[in-house]
Parts: C-alpha cells; sequence; structure tokens
C-alpha cells in the first residue's frame, strides 16, 4: 500500500509539473514557473492520491487519508522542491526547456510531500507505513 501510495504522488506530481511547464513556459520567469509547478503539482498528487484511496481502486480501503497539517507542510516544501529544481537545471545548463523545469520542480516537491506524510505516519520503533495514527 505504501509503494502504490508513493508512487501515485510522485507520477501525479512530475506529470502535473510537467503540464505546468508546457502551458506557461514562455509566459513567467522560470523562478514563477519552477515554483508554480512544484506547488501544482504536490496539490494534484495529493487530491489524486487521497480519491483512489478513497475509492479503493484496487490499492486498499481508506485508511491513510492525509492530514491538513501535512498538506500545509507540503505548500510550503515544495518551494524548496521547486527551487532545488531550478538550481539542479540551471547547474545543468539545459534551464531553457520549461517542460522539463516543470517535471522536475513537480517531482522534487512530490518527493518532499512523500517524506513529510512517511514522517508523519511514523512512529518510533515501527517500520515506516501510511497508516491512520491510533
Amino acid at each position: 500500500m505504501t509503494s502504490a501510495s508513493l508512487l501515485i504522488v510522485f507520477l501525479v506530481g512530475t506529470v502535473v509539473g510537467a503540464l505546468t511547464g508546457l502551458v506557461l513556459g514562455g509566459s513567467i520567469g522560470t523562478v514563477y514557473l519552477a515554483i508554480l509547478a512544484g506547488f501544482l503539482g504536490s496539490i494534484a498528487a495529493l487530491f489524486v492520491r487521497n480519491t483512489i484511496i478513497a475509492r479503493g481502486a484496487g490499492i486498499g480501503p481508506d485508511d491513510s487519508r492525509t492530514p491538513i497539517l501535512v498538506i500545509i507542510y507540503a505548500a510550503v516544501a515544495s518551494l524548496a522542491g521547486s527551487l532545488a529544481a531550478k538550481e539542479v537545471l540551471d547547474l545543468s545548463e539545459i534551464s531553457s526547456a520549461p517542460v522539463g523545469l516543470g517535471a522536475l520542480a513537480g517531482l522534487f516537491s512530490a518527493f518532499l510531500l512523500a517524506m513529510l506524510m512517511i514522517t508523519y505516519y511514523t512512529n518510533p520503533g515501527e517500520p515506516p507505513m501510511l497508516r491512520k495514527r491510533s
């Protein structure tokens, strides 16, 4: 269940970030594009993950909805992921590709979101799992 949930978050975050880069590529600056792509990618990843888990689409019962606190922290963490993606692309000297910037910003933001979800649900002494706190 944890692996499927994380794959959903990574895939949706990357795709939404790339689509944001594709749509807004030439109209705004790279910093703003990275921030917007990361933010939209992480919020869309949370929404899709919660929708798929809630409907029980073969992944499992609804036992790991993302709390509001994690969503707020993910929105703040998407800033760090987005700006890290911009710096990576600047160092690799391929920053002229807005779709790549958006995809990387979405992926990095989704990665930080996944770490936040795992940390929130992990109890000391137990293996990391995404489940409801008791």
